[in-house]
């Protein structure tokens, strides 16, 4: 029986060794989450947190979909030949803006001893400067 407020579904998490390279496909990113603390002065209702990693890799890009006509009557769909490269460099840190890990279904994994969400360049809400 699972806990009341526990989403299920992504309870398990894959293990990469330490020695081996993640090189991650189309437009998908690499994160190390780091840990978050509220601001002082502004008093926090949400209990929960965004998370906000550094990128540890990062896929080439992708090619966006196209489609052959109105949302309502699509019948098909195709990759565009227009290559849009991830904008994302290895080193960043980046903010999703909304839950904490444990409220997005990301796929997680353990690389060596760090523990890893992969998600997509769309997802990111921005760049910590």
């Amino acid at each position: 029986m699972s806990e009341s407020g526990v989403r299920v579904g992504n309870e398990t998490l894959a293990q990469v060794s330490h020695t081996e390279t993640v090189r991650p496909l189309r437009d998908q990113i690499v994160l190390e989450p780091l840990d978050w603390e509220p601001s002082k002065i502004i008093a926090v209702a949400y209990q929960g947190k965004p998370l906000r990693g550094r990128v540890l890799a990062v896929g080439p890009g992708r090619h966006p979909l196209k489609y052959n006509g109105p949302k309502g009557k699509r019948t098909k769909s195709w990759e565009s030949k227009h290559f849009v490269p991830t904008e994302v460099k290895v080193g960043d840190i980046v903010e999703l803006g909304g839950l904490e890990i444990g409220g997005y279904l990301h796929h997680r994994f353990r690389w060596g001893d760090k523990d890893c969400v992969m998600i997509r360049e769309g997802d990111v809400a921005g760049v910590v400067q």
